[in-house]
């Protein structure tokens, strides 16, 4: 009963993903309870994250150059620009494509939030300001979180999301399905993380007695209840610090990973969603 249950979400999900062009689409995320956003992007942890979301030595690889990034911070009287992202986040190095901050409380509605969406490969968001000097506030993830449509929306037509910290704010990944990402439970420390084999694979560098991305670093939050189609990058014992999934869609209130095949039959979005599908089409290098 479970596996149809898994399988009728899964296929709702694919339908979701179906475009008019005939082909499907699909997105990746990669969530840490680090507030990488913070430190200066961990000596280069932000590079690798992004390499990994846009797909970098696979057939569907878009080139870093043309890989735009949205950030989500909270932008105000006191931060102009928005406060404490540092790293690829703040436009440097050069080697991806544009970097353009917003805040959410900007958009005068979800067809605003989403026209915002059209014009990035990668949507980066802040870390909760609980984390202690981080961006994100309170206001601003409950405003997000109403965007939830929105952010399927991109994600089904090939987005990708680099989500960091919530620390303890338990709505932080709200703008997710609940049963397909995880809760947020709030933790903290700086050092015992380790990388899982995959972690390795993706170049996360986990010495912990010299350069690393992760050890020296603080989290804030780790992961618990997420689908298992999620892969584990990182961990500090039975703590589950950096999670993610390639190539997935979310419907049917689920996410479902893996290569996503053709639809054929499955039902044809609306031309809005074509429209934004066509955008974040991903092309062989």
């Amino acid at each position: 009963m479970k596996k149809m249950t898994k399988l009728v979400a899964r296929m709702a999900a694919l339908t979701t993903a179906a475009v008019i062009s005939g082909s499907a689409f699909a997105g990746s995320i990669y969530m840490t309870g680090h507030d990488v956003d913070l430190h200066d992007g961990q000596n280069g942890y932000d590079v690798v994250i992004l390499n990994w979301l846009r797909g970098a030595g696979t057939g569907s690889e878009i080139a870093a150059g043309s890989y735009n990034i949205g950030v989500l911070r909270s932008i105000d009287a006191i931060n102009p620009a928005g406060g404490f992202v540092g790293g690829v986040l703040d436009g440097a190095p050069a080697t991806f494509g544009t970097v353009t901050a917003a805040d959410p409380t900007q958009f005068a509605d979800e067809a605003a939030f989403s026209a915002f969406l059209s014009t990035i490969n990668v949507l980066a968001i802040a870390s909760h300001v609980n984390c202690g000097g981080c961006d994100l506030s309170t206001g601003d993830s409950n405003v997000l979180n109403t965007y939830s449509a929105a952010i399927t929306a991109f994600f089904n037509a090939g987005g990708d999301l680099l989500v960091n910290s919530g620390a303890n704010l338990a709505t932080y990944y709200d703008f997710l399905p609940p049963s397909a990402v995880a809760t947020g439970v709030s933790i903290g420390g700086s050092t015992g993380f380790t990388c899982t084999a995959a972690g390795v694979a993706i170049g996360i560098d986990c010495d912990a007695g010299g350069v690393s991305h992760i050890n020296g670093f603080p989290t804030h939050n780790r992961f618990e209840g997420f689908d298992p189609d999620f892969t584990v990058f990182e961990v500090r014992g039975a703590e589950v610090i950096s999670i993610g999934i390639r190539d997935a869609v979310i419907g049917g209130g689920g996410i479902g990973g893996g290569t996503v095949p053709e639809p054929g039959t499955l039902a044809l979005l609306g031309l809005s969603m074509a429209g934004l599908a066509l955008g974040r089409r991903r092309k062989s290098q």
